[in-house]
């Protein structure tokens, strides 16, 4: 894939063409894309996407979108590329778009900016193609949360914005030479399912730990110099969990904005500056960024182990009650329909609280290895829960308790 950005200079917009190559393993009629910056929510908060054009080889026809329960503000929130007639299994396809994306203010999201700053994640046509599953055309969720999946690719990056502005992405693009008017940066990943983009005025750190080049930009120095040592520290305790950090690099941008973090294959958007939030959205680049899931289907994949891992590095325990709350860990994110604390209580908290307690019965020794065997078995790979299920399949009394919380069938 490539991807090709350009930020306006007054940074509430950004122009942007994407590229993609991929041979589906069953044959298909459409290219199909998800455009996940018009979810309603999304859009309320002044972001949306616009698709200016859409093209694919093999004589594909003219793009159209479905609703999709996007915004109704906007075209959809599925482009669909059509074929005059059957691509057999196996066959490269080809597909170009060219996008608008209008930056909202001050947004607990994925879009926005907030003061001198930029920042954008999944802001292109997302491919929504699985191998061994098909076209993920469920509709748009209704609160902001991740509900994509997206297969691993190749990938490379360029940004050009505005010359005084440092970028923080994906891939840890280097510094280009000074300029009266733009500048342009770019990077490669091997493998990233998606990317992020934050662009302004950072006060920037560059260090090394464990072999992983950590970027982390900030809006002073003393936010700057505080969350390095976290970063640090996370790095370190999860690798000794779950293997080798799946990336040469991390980039981390701390926003001027309040509410969280957000996880991309070798780069985090941090709206937050605590302790918890570092050592949660640094697990994601495991599972989530390595170990993929679908986000729509099966979020409690990545979400629940990032809040198992944060328990774990931190010594924490889960909230009370989490493991007995009703309702099942496995469920579809469209399934909570606008009940987004429930979605959290019981994807983030439960499902945590189901993992520390299958550890505390299987053993933690046995435990730990089967999810890092887990973890090597499905690296770059969409995991079900069956997958997991079959790395703990020695543990019975694991699984037990997963069964019981509604993770594993």
């Amino acid at each position: 894939m490539t991807l090709d950005f350009t930020l306006a200079g007054n940074h509430h917009s950004v122009r942007g063409t994407e590229k993609i190559s991929f041979r589906p393993d069953r044959p298909i009629t459409e290219v199909v894309f998800r455009l996940t910056a018009n979810t309603r929510p999304t859009v309320q908060e002044g972001n949306k996407i616009v698709v200016t054009s859409a093209s694919a080889d093999h004589g594909a026809g003219k793009y159209r979108f479905t609703a999709a329960n996007a915004d109704p503000g906007t075209q959809g929130g599925l482009l669909h590329i059509p074929f005059g007639r059957t691509i057999p299994a196996g066959t490269t396809v080809t597909a170009t778009t060219a996008f608008e994306v209008t930056l909202g203010q001050n947004s607990f999201d994925r879009f926005g900016r907030a003061g001198g700053f930029a920042y954008f994640a999944s802001a292109q046509p997302l491919l929504a193609w699985q191998r061994g599953f098909g076209w993920h055309m469920e509709n748009l969720i209704n609160f902001p949360a991740e509900s994509a999946t997206s297969e691993a690719m190749n990938v490379d990056l360029a940004v050009t914005a505005p010359a005084r502005d440092v970028i923080i992405a994906s891939g840890d693009p280097a510094d280009p030479a000074k300029t009266s008017g733009t500048r342009r940066w770019t990077s490669h990943l091997d493998a990233a399912r998606d990317v992020s983009v934050a662009a302004g005025p950072f006060a920037i750190s560059d260090t090394t730990v464990n072999g992983v080049k950590l970027r982390l930009g900030a809006p002073d120095a003393q936010t700057r110099n505080q969350l390095v040592p976290e970063f640090h520290r996370a790095i370190v305790e999860l690798t000794k969990r779950f293997g080798p950090f799946p990336f040469p690099s991390l980039s981390v941008a701390r926003l001027p904005a309040e509410g969280g973090g957000i996880e991309y294959p070798g780069s985090i958007l941090m709206l937050d500056s605590s302790r918890l939030v570092v050592v949660h959205e640094t697990a994601h680049q495991w599972f989530y960024a390595m170990v993929g899931d679908s986000q729509a289907l099966h979020p409690w994949l990545d979400e629940a182990f990032a809040q198992y891992a944060e328990n774990l590095v931190n010594n924490d325990q889960p909230q009370d009650n989490a493991l007995t709350a009703p309702g099942p860990v496995d469920a579809s994110t469209e399934s909570y329909g606008q009940a987004v604390q429930r979605y959290y209580f019981i994807t983030y908290n439960k499902g945590a609280a189901a993992l520390l307690a299958a550890r505390a019965a299987a053993g933690p020794g046995n435990w730990d290895r089967a999810v890092r065997c887990y973890a090597d078995a499905n690296a770059w790979r969409i995991a079900v829960p069956a997958d997991f299920a079959q790395a703990i399949k020695d543990l019975p009394a694991g699984i037990a308790v997963l069964r019981t919380a509604g993770a594993l069938k």
